[in-house]
């Protein structure tokens, strides 16, 4: 029975013994120092790696001292400035100026010119703007009455309160309408005369108070414009412009005073439409109350035809002016009445122009070929009524963005006088 015993334990033996020479061969043993080493060497690993973090922290941490330091010091040194200035750093003059040739149908042809200097300043961390405008010209009938023109145009400061909202007031442009806002110097407009409309019944610039904005909505923009000035003053006692106005109110005739406004919609960036209106009581004291009452439509769209290689450029507005029913020179003592009328005009412009942009040749991308026509219709049975239309044809030359050549040729039409064609050259600049 032993025997057997021993015999299953030596088998077992010779059996087990491959697996165990195996096992020796690939795995040994980790003694009990190389173990400790290999803490060892960890901790240390990690003391080092915590180090490199304490620094990278603390050199963070002294930069971000460095650089709250240095602002402090600029800001020491540009209040300091500030407090020393003179008050010209933000001071700009910019503006407009032309010069050109017109032969008038009717008229003498002569050459003109004329100078627009733009002051602007604002003073340092200041939401505030001041703004004046000059127009410096020379006039006559004839030789023996010319003479040089100086006229105040703008004259006011304005408070920008937050991005949606500004307020301001003295003698500023009128948002009535587009043209006189932002397309009548000499260097933005393609035509080198004014349309009819906005260069007798509509206001330019007037004396109040202001307010403005934009509002934006999604991809589109609103904006919006509120006034309350001296209005127009009502002429009454010239033959050749009774049931007039005259926009030029640097005083007020009477205790009433004009409010109007504008609102904007800009659909796209290159596209705006807008609507204006203004409420006035025109008359001075002592004639029968007048009720002026004024709007516009106004329509600018810009936008680029890669397939037409080039840009368009059309503009639309319309001016409707009703003063209502009112007698001129009642008792006939200023030898033009009694005359009545009901004073009622409108006129506008719509204007086509196209620029070859896109096309390699750089002389002829300059080139911009120009049309419009314009419109003003007043009472024929008031002095001076009329009902006028023009047609304008033109070509522009782009020497730089803002210099400007311009050749135009207007087609007149009047029911009661005289058509007076004309052919006018005309040289814009930028300031």
């Amino acid at each position: 029975m032993h025997r057997i015993h021993f015999v299953i334990f030596v088998v077992g033996l010779f059996l087990l013994s491959p697996a165990r020479g195996q096992d020796t061969a690939t795995t040994q043993p980790v003694s009990r120092q190389e173990f400790d080493q290999l803490k060892k060497d960890d901790a240390e690993v990690k003391n080092e790696l915590a180090d490199v973090k304490k620094q990278q922290a603390d050199q963070a941490a002294a930069a971000d001292q460095d650089a709250q330091d240095n602002d402090k010091q600029m800001k020491t040194i540009q209040d300091q400035v500030n407090k020393d200035h003179s008050g010209l750093e933000g001071f700009v003059i910019a503006g407009d100026a032309n010069i050109g040739f017109e032969a008038q149908r009717g008229t003498d042809s002569t050459f003109f010119a004329d100078l627009s200097p733009l002051i602007l300043w604002q003073p340092p961390d200041s939401h505030f703007l001041v703004e004046s405008a000059f127009d410096l010209g020379i006039s006559g009938a004839d030789v023996t009455s010319e003479t040089t023109t100086v006229s105040l145009e703008l004259a006011d400061i304005s408070y920008d309160v937050c991005d949606y909202f500004t307020i301001g007031g003295g003698l500023f442009a009128v948002p009535f309408g587009q043209y006189h806002n932002h397309f009548d110097p000499p260097w933005i407009d393609k035509f080198p005369d004014d349309p009819l409309a906005f260069d007798a019944i509509a206001p330019t610039s007037e004396v109040g108070f202001f307010a403005k904005g934009a509002i934006p909505s999604g991809t589109t923009k609103w904006t919006y414009d509120l006034y309350a000035t001296n209005g127009p003053n009502l002429i009454t006692n010239d033959p050749n412009a009774a049931g007039q106005l005259n926009f030029d109110d640097f005083t007020d005739l009477n205790n009433n005073k004009a409010f109007g406004g504008r609102i904007g919609f800009l659909p796209f960036p290159d596209m705006e439409m807008g609507y204006s209106i203004q409420f006035s009581n025109p008359n001075p004291d002592g004639f029968p109350n007048v009720h002026a009452f004024m709007q516009a439509a106004d329509f600018h769209y810009k936008p680029l035809v890669k397939a037409l290689s080039g840009q368009f450029d059309f503009s639309a507005e319309w001016i409707w002016s009703n003063l209502g029913t009112a007698t001129y020179d009642p008792t006939g003592g200023l030898g033009f009445g009694p005359v009545t009328f009901n004073n009622y005009r409108q006129g506008g412009y719509f204007s086509l122009c196209y620029r070859p942009t896109e096309l390699n040749n750089k002389i002829l991308r300059n080139v911009e070929f120009c049309s419009r026509y314009d419109s003003l219709q007043s009472p024929i049975n008031s002095p001076g009524g009329e009902h006028e239309s023009r047609w304008t044809l033109g070509i522009d030359y782009w020497i730089t963005s803002y210099c400007v050549v311009k050749t135009a040729y207007e087609i007149d039409q009047k029911q009661v006088a005289q058509n007076q064609n004309a052919f006018i050259v005309q040289v814009g600049i930028g300031l």
